[in-house]
């Protein structure tokens, strides 16, 4: 049941992501033909353009319109053609600030300071760093695992043999100090950029706490289970490991939905089994069946496993019942004992119960399945594209001071231009650096590249004489691949010699030309 469910899943996929890419595109043809003027029945200028997004995307600044407007507009003529509209739903989704410089934080210190901070920076960032906590690490656990067996094999009590010792408090001061240079050498916030560094700042100072608490009070022992933690760690040492990692992030949003869909089922059989079984007392039951002495609350039974205890008394505890049914543990006991303290027919609940959750168990597993091949068949088809590994989609457009002054002028933001002096007195120019995450939807455009302008031919030919919709003829019908626009580090007009005097120009950003009063 399983294989078949994985192999619909998967084409469900698979189709549903085209459909949703024609109607995606389909919706970019209407609005569109909406946007156009009579005298430029084949291009948007930037006033129409401001006014979908105030719809589409109203709490977008003026600032972020204009550059999502220049972000699309690679040909540089002030005006989007079809071809580049189409990727308006990839470009509202960036996040825009201001252009980080790639120099290291410290690069404005004194002399002495900054070269103590720059052979920090080299220790943090050389390979043979990470090598050597990673020794640490595998260190630290083959002493826990020393001290684990020593403890089980002595009849010292656990809470006073786990406790932490000189050996634990020399690792977590290590990993402390291992914090701290990062943090020094490559900055706060690029040292936060990492969700290994989070994990292993949290599991750091978490460990410290423990310490620090046990000393007061010897009932924290239990700061032990933090130990094994760091192991997780060395995960990030392969590429495969790390793709496991990459893809659990990917999937958080979807595995919520999965995970509400199992809670949903469980509370709607813990009601009706609130409603069926919570007025029997199932302690000392079932007398002369096959299950009697799964259930009885006296020292007469070799199986003590405290069957009564499975129940419907509450929706907690139906919760914990309906967990074992689940996992199949030993069900059909629990089963037996309710149909011998009622009847029959109640066998036909906890049937019902075992066959809607193979099913749904089966829909997820098949969900974590597919989405676990999707990426190692994504890895295959972009072999060699490091693109592909990267967290985030970034993209950088750069504006004159022209364009600031027009995109800050109804906020009169003087300290925000202010601010921006250093880089127009540099460059003539100022970076604004877009980023989203990469998302599932992401990876799908890449991997199937090869197949998605075939989908997207299908689709105009089958919509060619449809009314109310640019005709083929009208407008280009190339599809523009979204992975060209979002490359990280990928700049659309960078430099002043890259942007064309007479760009700002064609916006006719301050003044109505014809062609925007002609509206259709």
């Amino acid at each position: 049941m399983l294989a078949v469910v994985f192999v619909v899943f998967s084409d469900i996929e698979k189709d549903k992501f085209r459909k949703l890419l024609v109607h995606k595109r389909r919706a970019c043809q209407y609005a569109f033909r909406l946007l156009v003027t009579r005298s430029q029945p084949t291009h948007v200028p930037f006033r129409h353009f401001r006014g979908l997004l105030k719809f589409f995307r109203p709490r977008a600044s003026e600032r972020d319109a204009y550059l999502v407007f220049k972000a699309l507009n690679r040909s540089k003529s002030g005006f989007l053609c079809l071809s580049e509209f189409y990727n308006i739903y990839e470009m509202c989704g960036f996040k825009w600030r201001p252009y980080q410089s790639p120099d290291p934080w410290f690069n404005d210190f004194p002399d002495p300071l900054r070269g103590c901070f720059y052979l920090i920076r080299r220790l943090v960032t050389w390979k043979w760093f990470d090598f050597f906590v990673y020794a640490i690490i595998i260190l630290n656990a083959a002493t826990l695992l020393m001290k684990t067996i020593f403890v089980s094999a002595s009849g010292v009590p656990v809470s006073h043999d786990l406790r932490v010792t000189w050996d634990q408090v020399a690792f977590v001061t290590f990993y402390g100090v291992e914090a701290i240079l990062k943090m020094v050498g490559l900055g706060y916030k690029q040292y936060f950029h990492s969700g290994w560094n989070i994990y292993d700042f949290s599991i750091t100072v978490l460990s410290i706490a423990g310490i620090i608490a046990e000393k007061f009070s010897s009932s924290f022992f239990y700061i032990v289970i933090l130990r094994p933690l760091r192991l997780l760690r060395l995960f990030k040492m392969r590429k495969r490991y790390r793709d496991v990692f990459q893809t659990l992030v990917i999937l958080t949003p979807r595995i919520i939905s999965a995970i509400v869909v199992i809670i949903i089922t469980y509370y709607f059989f813990a009601v009706i089994g609130m409603e069926l079984f919570s007025d029997y007392d199932m302690k000392n039951c079932c007398v002369n069946t096959t299950v009697e002495q799964f259930y009885k609350d006296d020292n007469t039974t070799v199986y003590v496993d405290y069957y009564y205890l499975n129940n419907f008394d509450n929706i907690f505890i139906a919760g914990v019942t309906l967990f074992e049914l689940t996992v199949v543990n030993n069900w059909f006991i629990i089963m037996e004992g309710y149909a011998a303290v009622t009847n029959d027919w109640a066998r036909l609940y906890f049937m019902l119960f075992y066959l809607v959750m193979m099913v749904v168990m089966s829909v997820v597993v098949a969900f974590i399945l597919e989405a676990f091949t999707f990426r190692m068949e994504y890895n295959q088809t972009v072999k060699g594209d490091k693109d592909g590994d990267e967290e985030n989609v970034c993209i950088n457009v750069g504006l004159t001071k022209e364009e600031l002054r027009f995109v800050y002028s109804s906020a009169a933001d003087t300290p925000t231009l202010q601010q921006y002096a250093r880089a127009l007195e540099t460059q003539g120019i100022v970076q604004y650096e877009g980023k989203r995450r990469r998302t599932r939807v992401v990876l799908q455009r890449r991997m199937y590249r090869d197949e998605i302008p075939g989908w997207l031919l299908e689709a105009d030919r089958e919509h060619e004489d449809s009314p109310g919709l640019p005709t083929p003829r009208s407008f280009s019908r190339r599809w523009t691949e979204p992975a060209d626009i979002s490359t990280p580090s990928a700049s659309a007009h960078e430099t002043p010699q890259q942007t064309p005097p007479s760009y700002y120009g064609t916006l006719n950003l301050n003044s109505s030309t014809e062609s925007q009063r002609n509206e259709v």
